[in-house]
């Protein structure tokens, strides 16, 4: 099983005198939520992190921008999963079932002048179902 920081509202999680740790299910929606909200190509150690969503931002809100705001979620999860495939292919014991993508079940998105929002339903390899909700704002 791997684990992560814990991240509210761009911050570090502070519990008592530590810093807050996720792992299992909600690591895996916190990876994803992170993977939605950084800048593609923002990273210059992980590439392939990152979505354009915030380009969709100030755009026409058209059911065309709707469909690629659709088509780039799809693509930031089919690297995460893909991410986590050759994770899982180098070192399997540091990975557990609850924080491994397994399916995308559904993918919804809107979009407005000033905002562009999304909401998930995934299933992780535990076969159990999440539902994750993200607003992308300026």
């Amino acid at each position: 099983m791997s684990y992560s920081l814990a991240i509210a509202d761009g911050d570090l999680v502070a519990r008592g005198d530590q810093l807050g740790i996720v792992f299992g299910e909600d690591k895996l929606k916190q990876d994803i939520v992170l993977w939605l909200m950084e800048r593609y190509g923002g990273d210059r150690f992980h590439t392939n992190m990152g979505s354009i969503l915030q380009d969709f931002i100030g755009g026409v809100a058209s059911d065309s921008a709707r469909a690629e705001v659709h088509g780039e979620v799809f693509r930031v999860l089919q690297n995460y999963q893909a991410v986590q495939k050759r994770r899982l292919r180098e070192s399997p014991q540091l990975l557990s079932p609850s924080e491994l993508l397994a399916s995308i079940d559904d993918i919804q998105t809107r979009v407005y002048y000033d905002k562009v929002f999304v909401a998930l339903k995934l299933r992780n390899a535990s076969n159990l179902p999440t539902t994750i909700k993200l607003t992308a704002t300026t």
